[in-house]
């Protein structure tokens, strides 16, 4: 005679969990894309308004010099093209971590890793082209744009705040890529969840 009442076969929940994919790696990857595309549009914008600006303020400065803050010099370029490249190189990794493919990691470590000391020298350089800038003023005191600038004034301890709070912000994404994949998510498996011939 048969037990009806045979209890089911239970499985092991780890066992189970082992094979079920995490979510994480689609989540950080959109993140990544829409953060590559944000510092695609913000770099390109930032090589192209000094040149911009540059010829719509140049009625205005009566022969003088453009300040340095609307100036690009050969390492802005530099830096300008190192950024974009690593913006690229996100948007790729992104797209691999999506997909679960181990090459995203290290996409996102390589982009960490250039991108932090990329923004510490930008910030270096901003504050020095601001303290060129005052120099500037203080050189052409009669140009209208040095009158603004020797005016000082709560404008721009505003201006530097702000400017502050935007390289604190730029920093937060490469920072995580740095710690994420290079301290919490090491290994291949985490990304997977252990089911390898699913990818």
């Amino acid at each position: 005679m048969t037990d009806d009442h045979t209890p089911p076969t239970q499985f092991d929940a780890d066992e189970f969990d082992l094979h079920t994919p995490p979510k994480w790696p689609k989540v950080v990857g959109i993140i990544s894309i829409v953060w590559a595309l944000l510092g695609l549009t913000c770099g390109g914008l930032g090589m192209a308004s000094p040149i911009l600006m540059g010829g719509l303020l140049s009625s205005q400065l009566d022969g003088a010099p453009l300040p340095p803050t609307m100036v690009l010099t050969p390492m802005d370029y530099v830096l300008g093209v190192f950024g974009l490249a690593l913006a690229v190189l996100l948007f790729i990794g992104g797209i691999q971590t999506i997909i679960r493919r181990p090459i995203g990691r290290a996409m996102h470590l390589v982009y960490g890793l250039g991108a932090i000391p990329s923004i510490i020298y930008s910030t270096v350089s901003s504050f020095s082209k601001q303290e060129a800038t005052k120099q500037w003023a203080q050189d052409y005191p009669d140009n209208p744009m040095a009158e603004s600038i020797n005016a000082g004034g709560p404008d721009q301890t505003i201006g530097m705040i702000i400017g502050l709070v935007i390289i604190l912000f730029f920093m937060t994404y490469p920072l995580f890529c740095v710690i994420w994949f290079g301290l919490i998510k090491t290994k291949h498996e985490q990304m997977t969840g252990g089911a390898e011939d699913m990818y």
